[in-house]
């Protein structure tokens, strides 16, 4: 026993952090003393030697199993019940007549503002005028927000979608609100494509060429419809809102909320913000 104390002492100070690896048939064993046995050290080596590729087969086996994970939720496959494509095929009729007796009604006034705020709502389905006029909104996901500039070209894109959208004019302290805490970048260097925003150095990081240095620049650019709103809205990720039939807590509301919210548009968005 006193030749296996010794030997762990001694190896213990001969190794390197790197050694602990796969670099355990480097190590070179001797005895202390000429003659003596190392037969004990031998076993203990063998030992420690299985033991550390037991563990690093496991962690091989572990993160193996994570990456697999995450492939299968890339590429999961999504099962559709029959009854999901007959609803949407019922939706997408009715929504193709609806665009043809839309073209005979009066077109609506365009409210006083310069931008309106536009968000989807989760109904599904939808003609291919309607998914085109959402896509060009840049909703192309349920409950998502977008800011558009109040013009006669997205008031008649709004019209087509209308049962799959609800916008209105929003106040600036709404816009500050949204801003301060759903703001998110894009921006290719960061994981995911996204940076999120949490101080004003990353509007001078994004935004400074523009000349929107602070969360109120960005605000009153959103609000306004400025000069650099077209290239500010660009750089921007569509905001995420909640579900709108579920913001009332558990029980879940009949209809969607869709169409022109006017002024209310304020209160909708704080309510699916959580506020």
């Amino acid at each position: 026993m006193p030749q296996l104390s010794f030997w762990v002492k001694g190896l213990s100070q001969n190794m390197d952090d790197n050694d602990v690896g796969g670099n355990l048939g480097k190590v070179k064993l001797q005895p202390r003393r000429p003659g003596e046995s190392i037969k004990v050290a031998e076993t203990v080596l063998k030992r420690r030697d299985r033991n550390l590729k037991a563990a690093a087969h496991r962690q091989d086996q572990v993160a193996r199993a994570r990456k697999a994970k995450k492939e299968y939720k890339k590429g999961k496959l999504s099962i559709v019940r029959a009854e999901r494509f007959v609803k949407n095929s019922r939706t997408r009729i009715m929504d193709e007549k609806r665009l043809k007796t839309q073209e005979k009604k009066k077109k609506p006034k365009l409210q006083k503002g310069e931008v309106v705020c536009v968000a989807r709502n989760g109904r599904l389905g939808g003609s291919r005028q309607v998914k085109k006029a959402l896509r060009d909104l840049g909703l192309g996901k349920r409950h998502l927000m977008t800011w558009q500039l109040n013009n006669e070209e997205t008031s008649k894109k709004l019209e087509t979608a209308k049962p799959f959208l609800f916008w209105g004019v929003p106040s600036f302290k709404a816009v500050f609100n949204i801003v301060h805490k759903k703001a998110v970048f894009r921006d290719k260097d960061a994981e995911g494509g996204q940076t999120v925003l949490s101080d004003n150095v990353l509007i001078e990081k994004h935004l400074g060429d523009l000349g929107v240095l602070c969360t109120e620049d960005l605000a009153h650019v959103l609000h306004t419809g400025g000069n650099a709103f077209k290239e500010v809205n660009q750089r921007l990720v569509p905001v995420a809102l909640g579900n709108a039939k579920t913001a009332s807590g558990m029980v879940h509301d009949q209809y969607f909320v869709w169409g022109d919210q006017k002024r209310g548009i304020d209160a909708q968005i704080k309510r699916l913000m959580g506020d």
